[in-house]
């Protein structure tokens, strides 16, 4: 009588390595230096308020943004480009946690959709931080966490830094494509879950350095 091979090693190696790759799907092993943040300047906002929750002088600010002449005299709705590290955070994802002191009045909403221009959401400032949404107390610092990118060298090899910009109303593919000067295609491929008319949300659009 012919002995069947075991085949019973085989499928457990298997199933170890297919465990192995789904744990890894969606982690973080490191980080890059630079990720720029395309905040979008609202009515009364200037560089130095920018300088400030970013922790950034405004001299270094100005590199990654040569249309602006005047500094002093930026039109609201324009955006700037605030570099940032972006860094592989508990292992988890890629992103820059930054330190906000806190004004009277301020939610997390708040802080996420006007401080931060809506570069995070009011969920992830929520979660990491310990106060209760409505109990907020003046003058504390909290965490406010901004996601990035580094790139996908299974997309392309050509690009290294990348910008986080927050979709807004009357924002579609071909407008975001024409504004960066990247085809529609590779901005499709670096973001093949987004909405680019959704009005909101965070896409990650290859950029130029300084």
């Amino acid at each position: 009588m012919t002995t069947q091979p075991n085949r019973k090693p085989l499928v457990l190696v298997l199933m170890f390595m297919l465990l192995i790759i789904n744990r890894a799907q969606g982690r973080c092993w490191s980080g890059c230096n630079l990720a720029l943040a395309s905040y979008y300047l609202w009515e009364g906002t200037n560089l130095t308020y920018i300088s400030k929750i970013f922790g950034k002088p405004i001299s270094e600010i100005l590199k990654y943004n040569p249309s602006v002449k005047i500094p002093d005299v930026i039109q609201s709705g324009t955006r700037i480009n605030v570099p940032f590290s972006c860094e592989c955070l508990n292992g988890e994802f890629l992103g820059h946690t930054f330190s906000y002191l806190t004004q009277h009045g301020n939610t997390y909403t708040i802080i996420a959709k006007v401080d931060f221009s809506n570069l995070t959401t009011e969920e992830w400032v929520r979660r990491v931080n310990r106060y209760h949404p409505n109990e907020i107390p003046d003058n504390v610092n909290i965490n406010v966490t901004i996601n990035c990118s580094c790139g996908d060298r299974h997309v392309s090899k050509d690009y290294g830094l990348f910008l986080t910009y927050p979709l807004r109303p009357g924002d579609d593919l071909p407008r975001l494509a024409a504004e960066s000067g990247v085809q529609a295609e590779l901005l499709q491929r670096y973001n093949p879950a987004s909405d680019f008319t959704a009005g909101s949300g965070i896409v990650f659009v290859p950029a130029k350095g300084k």
